[in-house]
């Protein structure tokens, strides 16, 4: 078994100079995978690993990582920062990740395609982000819901994405 080059290839330097990167353990990562163990997400996306995100910025493939699409299914449920051994926050990184595509414009198309699943439901339901199981709220709490997300500038995010609203 290879040892990793911990902290020695990492390209991005704007991951660890964000503020958060502190209690994220980026450089403390022992590659042991109890993150992906209890992962819900990895559950559901073959491809999809929290341990991988991690191992990729180590080794310094940064942009690939901001490029693809692993970024994207985490469900920021933070379970791998829980079960991490060292108080790790894979959760946290793929956060930091997930703005620095966005700010490189790598992942526009990804979000409104995000947006326009999950958001137009929400937008139309009140709850759940899937069309099976869905629990639809009573029509008073779903306007609450539709002017809460007009107040916090959801609708203009979803709009500035290109997403059309029912």
């Amino acid at each position: 078994m290879r040892r990793l080059a911990i902290g020695k290839k990492i390209s991005s330097r704007e991951v660890l100079e964000d503020l958060r990167a502190e209690d994220i353990g980026l450089l403390r990562c022992m590659q042991c995978g109890r993150c992906t163990g209890g992962c819900p997400a990895a559950g559901v996306f073959e491809d999809f690993s929290p341990r991988l995100v991690m191992h990729e910025l180590i080794e310094g493939e940064t942009e690939n990582v901001l490029k693809g699409d692993m970024i994207w299914k985490c469900g920021q449920c933070y379970t791998c920062h829980l079960r991490c051994p060292r108080g790790n926050s894979p959760a946290t990184v793929i956060l930091i990740l997930r703005e620095l595509s966005l700010k490189r414009g790598y992942s526009k198309d990804k979000v409104k395609e995000i947006a326009a699943k999950c958001g137009v439901l929400m937008w139309k339901k009140g709850v759940n982000f899937y069309e099976e199981g869905s629990r639809e709220l009573p029509d008073e709490a779903a306007y609450e819901v539709e002017d809460i997300l007009r107040r916090s500038g959801y609708e203009a995010f979803l709009k500035a994405l290109g997403v059309d609203l029912p």
